[in-house]
């Protein structure tokens, strides 16, 4: 046999919040005198302390109204705090809000009778004035419904429902919104704390005024509220109904204040950690009793209104009670079990039998029972952590997406923040962020690309490039990284704006950060996107020959990427290592095609012209070298190496090298070095930034015979395009330099210039550098026309665009803006390309004072002794050319030769150099 008690508990516990409620009956409790309410009593002591519980005695109270006032009202015994619940107790608005509207018939103006003839009071629910007297007392009341702390307690309760979900939502908005990655950015940010903040407010205050339950009264039969009737003249009407009609609405609030308890809210609920059900003791054993008639007025609700309160009610009956009409399960309270499974079988009706009778035992109960409470004690603090998620969580997860948001420069899938500066491509899915770049110039012109991507977006078939650079760096005319990235942009941005065919161009800037240190990790972002997009079918750029981008080359041709190098002229940059790192073993990769004119190239060029046209009278010439030697940044050494060879070669006697550190320091002491050599020539191996300072140094020191020639390399046409003015200036120093591209060898009027190289000639971008300027738009142009080649109504791919790029070789080459393009067959170096020696006049201006490589396919070949093999005799080219091992995506574009043999490297070459 169960023990009453264990059936009782499992009456009162909640299932699972993922299963339905269950109905509760009425159990109704049978015995002689004062036996059944006793019985009662003894069920419900052991849960009384753990769960919302009344017990109501005989003749305690006199009208339904009192008893309900008792048991809901602003000190009603189920509304009491329920230690160890974790839980606010329940509350009753709807019972409250009754009670105090029929109150208000007690409660006249002084002066104004009640219930008698000729009456005023209360006034009819029409009149205007009875209405406004209402609503200032309704105000009253709901100012003074909670006073002192009791009132913070219950606003603090609302506040905290109200803002779990509110938060949240709040969250959502500045996430679905975009978190903040500049100042315009904050506005997501502001957006969602506003909606957090003002849903909090308003629903909060609907719950406190009762005004998020209200809208019930219009739902129910017993004094329902009319459509858009205010709530003053709806408690008026409450105060004058009469006390039937009351009784039957305040037992009808009752159980729907009760249900709302406990309804499963789809927002965060104390009901969602209620693990116990309510529970009443009624001692109604008196016929005509209020407590009787409660009984009887809560059963009539139930059956009319089909509204099942989540309340247990054991109520004491006198040993005559009869059944009636209404249906009932009867036994004794040892078979109560039986009598539960066989009530709840009845149950599953729309509106069960809500009765069920026992008679009291013959042995009392023991009164030692201990309910078992953790379960709805751990449903309990479920609840708790559930608000503290919502509430704290919310709050972190955004944290933590915008600490992502920032570690990817505001979102960007293929950008990462490192230190101060963003790296990786900066527009892949839409429009760079405009914070990313420190220079106006730069932001402007990534800004045009975006808007050419937008159009190629928008017109359906597009291919994109990668446009690999600096692009972090400072706006500083004098810095050759800052105008270098601004000269690729403006030729790269200019072609786009005339790329109009299908399919239409996109160019992605990757950007590598200053000084190419995140080389690396940005080719691993590019590597990564291509291999989400087919469309990315290449990488052009390049301008420097720093360690990034030596780094970047070995991670795109591990990716299979064809590569287009601009003004990367390092000797063997295009190595990649075959094996492991230490072996030295390296071989050309197939990927990488340059445009430019190698160290090596322009050493021997610079070297021939300074023995035959600088030192031509000079029996035993010597020449020093001024290097720079910045950790990273192995241009320098690599062309004073090639200066040290190929004026060697060709009878010029170099001393060594001098060095200095990057901007400038140290070039006082280099400069001192170098003339107390007294040199017939110095070659200068620098970079651009420090090229006026060394002027500088070199004018005002004793250098030997003025004028004191200088040879430079290709780097400082930057310096000479921003300070050319000041550069011839100077009385003491015949300044000469290598230039990969100009547009001044195009002032001969025999050739027909490119239209991009003729707007050169007409004034278009003064300032601009020309060696980058020009060969970015060939490296963006021979891209895009060799994408078009092999386009044939579908998306092409990175092999057909790599066996395009290769077949512009002797046979096929291709006229440049820089000059003739034709492409070894194995290492894709440049075949006799355009580079010349300018000469800085006292104007400022260049000249060119030699030139070797064709500028257009039709003119003819060097004949020039000075020209003549710049790439190397034969033995030197088989060497320099050997074969690389490839898996090409295209059995067009693989070398002819077996792909085991490897270049046998020099000892000086087994380090790669990488240069300009």
């Amino acid at each position: 046999m169960a023990d009453p008690h264990s059936v009782i508990e499992a009456l009162v516990r909640r299932p699972f919040l993922w299963r339905a409620d269950r109905p509760l009956p009425l159990v109704l409790v049978v015995g002689r005198d004062g036996g059944a309410f006793d019985a009662a009593r003894r069920l419900a002591e052991p849960f009384e302390d753990s769960l919302p519980q009344a017990t109501v005695r005989a003749g305690e109270y006199d009208t339904l109204r009192e008893l309900v006032a008792a048991l809901a009202g602003e000190h009603g015994q189920l509304g009491k705090p329920v230690g160890g619940s974790f839980l606010p107790p329940p509350r009753f608005p709807l019972v409250q809000f009754v009670l105090w509207a029929r109150r208000q018939r007690e409660e006249p103006p002084p002066g104004e009778p009640v219930d008698v003839p000729g009456r005023t009071w209360p006034p009819d629910p029409q009149s205007r004035t009875g209405q406004e007297e209402f609503k200032d007392r309704l105000k009253d009341w709901r100012r003074g419904r909670y006073g002192g702390d009791r009132g913070r307690r219950t606003a603090a309760d609302f506040l905290g429902r109200a803002a779990t979900t509110w938060v949240p939502v709040g969250t959502l908005a500045a996430w679905s919104l975009g978190g903040a990655s500049d100042l315009v950015g904050l506005i997501p940010w502001a957006l969602g704390v506003l909606v957090a903040v003002v849903g909090t407010l308003i629903q909060a205050m609907l719950s406190i005024r009762g005004s998020f339950f209200n809208g019930w009264f219009r739902k129910q039969p017993y004094l329902a509220r009319k459509p858009f009737e205010r709530l003053p003249k709806y408690a008026l009407r409450i105060a004058n109904a009469s006390e039937a009609e009351v009784e039957g609405l305040l037992v009808h609030a009752l159980c729907q204040d009760l249900r709302q308890a406990y309804q499963k809210w789809l927002i965060p609920w104390p009901s969602w950690g209620r693990g116990l059900y309510a529970m009443m003791v009624l001692d109604a054993r008196w016929s005509g009793d209020v407590n009787e008639r409660f009984l009887r007025t809560l059963e009539e609700s139930v059956e009319e209104t089909g509204l099942l309160p989540p309340l247990l009610v054991l109520a004491a009956v006198p040993e005559s009670f009869t059944p009636g009409i209404r249906p009932v399960t009867a036994g004794r309270m040892s078979d109560l079990s039986t009598l539960v499974e066989s009530w709840r079988t009845a149950a599953r009706r729309r509106v069960p039998p809500l009765r069920l009778m026992v008679s009291t035992p013959e042995i009392p109960l023991d009164d030692d029972y201990r309910p078992s409470l953790l379960g709805s004690r751990m449903r309990a603090i479920g609840y708790w952590c559930v608000m503290a998620l919502l509430l704290i969580g919310p709050v972190v997860l955004l944290g933590r997406i915008q600490q992502d948001r920032d570690a990817h420069c505001g979102g960007l899938p293929w950008g990462e923040r490192v230190g101060k500066e963003c790296i990786g491509v900066v527009n892949a899915d839409g429009p760079a962020p405009g914070d990313l770049f420190p220079s106006d110039e730069i932001r402007n012109l990534v800004g045009k690309i975006d808007k050419h991507n937008a159009d190629a977006r928008n017109a359906g078939t597009y291919v994109s490039v990668v446009l690999f650079g600096e692009y972090s760096i400072a706006q500083d005319q004098n810095d050759s990284a800052f105008v270098g990235a601004r000269a690729e942009l403006t030729a790269v941005e200019e072609y786009q704006d005339g790329a109009k065919s299908t399919p239409r161009l996109e160019v992605l800037v990757a950007n590598a950060g200053t000084n190419f240190q995140q080389g690396e990790r940005t080719a691993q972002l590019v590597s990564e996107m291509a291999a989400e997009d087919p469309r990315v079918l290449g990488v052009i750029g390049f301008q420097r020959s720093v360690g990034g981008v030596e780094d970047a080359i070995r991670t795109l041709d591990a990716a299979k990427l064809p590569m287009l190098v601009t003004t990367a002229t390092a000797d063997r940059l295009a190595y990649v290592s075959d094996g492991p790192a230490d072996s030295g073993s390296s071989y050309p990769s197939p990927y990488v095609f340059r445009l430019g004119s190698s160290n090596q190239r322009q050493a021997r060029l610079a070297a021939r012209f300074a023995r035959t046209r600088l030192l031509g009278g000079v029996d035993k010439p010597s020449a020093v070298v001024v290097k720079d030697q910045t950790d990273d940044d192995n241009y320098t050494n690599n062309l004073a190496d090639d200066y040290a060879d190929e004026a060697g070669a060709v009878g010029i006697a170099v001393s060594g090298a001098v060095g200095y550190k990057d901007q400038g320091t140290g070039m006082d002491l280099a400069v001192s070095q170098a003339c107390g050599r007294e040199p017939d020539l110095i070659f200068y191996a620098g970079r651009a930034a420090d090229f006026l300072g060394f002027l500088q140094y070199v004018e005002a020191k004793d250098c030997g015979k003025e004028p004191i020639k200088v040879l430079a390399g290709d780097d400082v046409i930057k310096a000479v395009a921003n300070s050319g003015a000041a550069i011839g200036g100077y009385r003491r120093v015949q300044v000469y330099y290598a230039a990969l591209a100009s547009r001044e060898l195009w002032r001969d009027r025999s050739l027909k210039a490119t239209n991009f190289v003729q707007s050169l000639l007409n004034g278009r971008h003064p300032k601009e550098s020309d060696d980058n300027l020009i060969l970015s738009y060939d490296a963006v142009k021979l891209f895009y026309e060799r994408v078009n080649a092999a386009y044939r109504g579908g998306l092409p791919s990175r092999g057909d665009v790599l066996y395009q790029i290769s077949l512009v070789s002797p046979r096929g080459r291709w006229n440049g803006s820089g000059g003739v393009i034709s492409f070894g067959a194995t290492t894709h170096e440049p075949e006799n390309k355009a580079i010349a020696i300018l000469k800085v006049n006292s104007s400022g201006r260049s000249e060119v004072a030699e030139r070797c490589g064709r500028l257009a396919a039709t003119e003819p070949e060097d004949t020039k002794e000075i020209c003549r093999n710049l790439d190397g005799d034969a033995e030197d080219r088989e060497a320099a050319n050997a074969p690389a091992a490839v898996s090409s995506v295209h059995p067009s574009a693989r070398p002819s030769v077996h792909p085991s043999v490897r270049p046998s490297a020099s000892p000086r070459d087994a380090v790669a150099t990488p240069g300009r």
